[in-house]
Order: C-alpha cells, then structure tokens, then sequence
C-alpha cells in the first residue's frame, strides 16, 4: 500500500529534480534543453508505436529523468514534459507494469505492478481534464482496464467512442472486443475486432477468440 501511497505523490508533485527545465537565466539555453527534448520524446513515440516499451521509457528517463512523474509542470518545455509522460503511462499500460519507471513504479513484483497502474491511470486522467479528446479517452481506457476496478469505466469509455465512431486507436477496438466479451456483448466484440484489423496497427492483436 505504501507504494501505491508513493504513485499518487509522484502524480501531484511538481518538485521532481531532473533534466531538460532547469531554471537558466539565459533563454538561449532553455530554448536548447527544449529543442533536446523533443528529440528524444519523438523517438521515444515512434518506439512506443511499435509496441517497444522498454525502449520508449529508457529514451524518456534518459532526457527527463523523474521529473517525466511530475504531474503539472511550467515553463516553455510544459506541452513537451505532457507527451513525455504519456509515453510513461501508456507504456506502463501496455506492458502490464513490468516496466521501471520510477521510483517504486513498475517491474516484477505485483506491489510495483499496481503503483505503477495507479500513476498511470492518475496521469492520463488529469491529461485528460473534464473535456477530453478521444484519443486521451481511448488512453485513459488503457490503464484503467489493467485494474480490476476500472474495468468497467474502461468499457464504458470504449463503448461511447465505438458507438460514436470516434475511436482513434487499433489499441482501443482491440480492448473494446476484450472487454465486451468479457461481458457476453458478442455482437460488440465482433465488430470491435473487424474495426482493429482494419486499421492494420503493428503490434496490436485484433483477435480475442483464445482469450479467456
């Protein structure tokens, strides 16, 4: 419990001492750290996208450190920090939290499974704010299908954007067919697989025949 006490500090702690936005008196440098930055955080989204998450968190932790956990950053390199985050979050999403992330936050042992699922639910929850786009929806659905307990929001989530048809993800109608099944909605599944082959996303298993 303590590290999940830990996640959720991490997620509301601005204070995190890192790489790119250190205070510098000469703009000429920030403007440097952030030109830096969005390097990395590139490569780290084109990693992501190919379901290489080790190597997504590797290239974030090497340009930002813990200061990616921090939750509402200011400055120049604010909208950058946001994206690099999210790569952390869904990176932890997809990969169940056997990533390290952090401080306590993912790997082995289920303990920093969960603290790592539980920042990265908080993360893409408050990225998300009260209006969010389908692409962040479909997101925060990621996370919270990996708790028990978020499940159900989970579906709901998917639900609306597939029956909208506002889903943006191969990821997200993937879900959606594992999670209505789970809910004996056969008709929903089965569109939900048709939607995620479609889009011919590397990396993403479209089929939920042989899931339990």
């Amino acid at each position: 419990m303590s590290r999940l006490a830990l996640a959720l500090s991490l997620a509301v702690t601005a204070a995190v001492v890192g790489p790119p936005d250190r205070a510098d008196a000469c703009g000429n440098t920030v403007r440097r750290l952030v030109d830096s930055g969005q390097e990395y955080v590139q490569k780290a989204e084109l990693l992501l996208a190919k379901g290489q998450h080790r190597k997504a968190v590797s290239t974030i932790r090497e340009a930002f450190g813990d200061k990616a956990l921090a939750a509402d950053m200011k400055g120049p390199g604010a909208h950058l920090h946001g994206r690099a985050q999210r790569i952390l979050a869904l990176a932890v999403a997809r990969s169940g939290g056997d990533i390290t992330i952090g401080m306590d936050l993912g790997g082995a042992p289920q303990s920093r499974k969960d603290a790592a699922i539980a920042w990265a639910v908080l993360a893409l929850r408050l990225q998300a704010g009260d209006q969010p786009s389908p692409a962040q929806t479909a997101e925060l659905a990621e996370a919270l299908a990996r708790q028990t307990s978020g499940r159900a929001e989970a579906h709901d989530l998917l639900k609306g954007l597939g029956d909208g048809d506002l889903m943006p993800t191969a990821h997200g109608w993937a879900l959606l067919a594992e999670l209505s099944k789970e809910r004996g909605d056969v008709e929903t599944s089965k569109r939900a697989v048709e939607r995620c082959v479609k889009m011919h996303a590397r990396g993403v298993k479209c089929d939920v025949t042989e899931q339990a």
